[in-house]
């Protein structure tokens, strides 16, 4: 009797594991289509690169693509390999240093330079694009020969390193309603701090004119130049929070994106801040990028950073990692924004393509990307996707493609759960 009580007891705390495992909100993720992100499932780089990939609810947690970490490059956009669709990314960066977060998507390179448009929607909302590196990046300098698309107040482009899942972000912001400057700013773990913007010195008009943006990131401080010189610098040592007992200073390994959404459709925080209303007969509405050059601060090959106890601070080791071969897919994206009424912005890479509250920071459609819209939602504050209303609604709509599968993955996932289940009691009866 003590056997099969023993035997029952250890069955029904294997079925209740099996169940509960993979869960991806209602849906459980299957082997064809494994990577959850926002509560669907897919198989595609939406889903599966790491930046938005929800290892802990999908069908394993290896089912999200393997991180890629930094490697020095110039990325110049007119060369082979330096950019993809989304869907025509298959989890090898070797294959495009930068992708189109979103489909449809408004990316695409042209006479040697990246172009990305925000275009009007049915609804007179826009719909913009983020395009984010496929490597992870941890400090070192990053910099982009780029123009705006803000040729009209309510338009937003970004230059961006953030975490989405962790919500750090350092970035550099333009607005429709200002040409002449450039807004920098940074964000630890989504805590939207907008009064710590500040404006570089006047520029000549940043939507005709290409200037070079660098930001010089390392475990100490932060450097936002233009055009070689620098504007600010904000010390690691000058962000304590003595009542958090932490320094609220970005430190974790983060993609760089690049994008365009529109502000000017968001809450009224974003809208002002953005400019206003688009005024659609000043289209197109285009940011260009000519190159990204990324210098990795511990000069090489694949390195992350491991902050010694935490965000806490202390000494920092840096530790080689091999990257392996990815096994799927996702998207990632960061966004940014300036809510919040007082103007600033917040993130900037994924977004949709849509509006903005500055939640997302790209662009944002809320339609066609579902789960790089959600996961730069919630991060961010309001650029990308939701930048339009990523923050503020924070609804993306679900992928057809991911909800279309999630009955045939909850079965397929079950099934192998009471495959196990099967063999389990068999041997609990062959014990007896």
């Amino acid at each position: 009797m003590k056997n099969i009580t023993f035997a029952t007891i250890a069955l029904a705390a294997l079925v209740q594991t099996a169940l509960a495992a993979g869960k991806c909100g209602t849906q459980t993720c299957s082997q064809s289509t494994p990577c959850c992100v926002g509560g669907y499932c897919n198989s595609n780089a939406q889903y599966c690169m790491p930046i938005l990939c929800e290892a802990a609810n999908s069908f394993s947690p290896s089912s999200c693509w393997n991180t890629a970490h930094c490697v020095k490059s110039n990325v110049a956009f007119g060369s082979p390999n330096a950019f993809a669709q989304i869907a025509d990314y298959d989890g090898n960066p070797a294959d495009a240093a930068f992708v189109s977060q979103f489909e449809p998507s408004n990316a695409k390179v042209v006479n040697g330079e990246l172009q990305m448009a925000l275009v009007k929607q049915n609804n007179g909302a826009g719909f913009g694009a983020t395009v984010i590196g496929t490597r992870a990046f941890q400090y070192g300098t990053v910099t982009a020969v780029m123009r705006s698309g803000c040729a009209s107040g309510g338009v937003v482009s970004s230059f961006i390193i953030r975490n989405e899942k962790v919500g750090d972000e350092i970035d550099f912001e333009f607005v429709g309603a200002d040409t002449a400057t450039v807004q920098s700013n940074y964000y630890w773990h989504n805590q939207l701090d907008y009064t710590k913007m500040v404006k570089s010195p006047a520029l000549s008009d940043t939507t005709l004119n290409y200037h070079t943006y660098q930001i010089q990131w390392t475990p100490d401080q932060i450097v936002w130049l233009v055009n070689g010189n620098a504007f600010r610098t904000v010390k690691r040592s000058d962000t304590w929070d003595a009542a958090a007992n932490t320094f609220k200073y970005p430190d974790s390994e983060s993609y760089i994106s690049v994008g365009i959404w529109d502000g000017g459709s968001g809450a009224k925080g974003t809208a002002d801040w953005a400019g206003g209303a688009i005024q659609w007969n000043k289209q197109p509405f285009v940011a260009a990028v000519k190159s990204i050059t990324i210098d990795c601060y511990y000069n090489g090959n694949e390195t992350t950073y491991v902050p010694s106890g935490g965000n806490g601070g202390g000494s920092s080791s840096a530790s080689s990692s091999t990257t392996a071969s990815p096994t799927s897919t996702s998207s990632g994206s960061s966004s940014s924004g300036g809510d919040s009424g007082s103007g600033s912005s917040s993130s900037g890479g994924s977004s949709n393509g849509s509006s903005g509250s500055k939640t997302g920071s790209s662009a944002s459609s809320k339609a066609t990307s579902s789960a790089s819209t959600r996961s730069s939602k919630s991060a961010h504050s309001s650029q990308s996707e939701s930048d339009s209303s990523v923050d503020e609604d924070s609804g993306s709509d679900s992928p057809s493609s991911s909800e279309d599968s999630s009955t045939g993955n909850g079965a397929g996932s079950l099934a192998a759960s009471f495959g196990v289940l099967a063999s389990a009691l068999l041997a609990a009866y062959v014990a007896l």
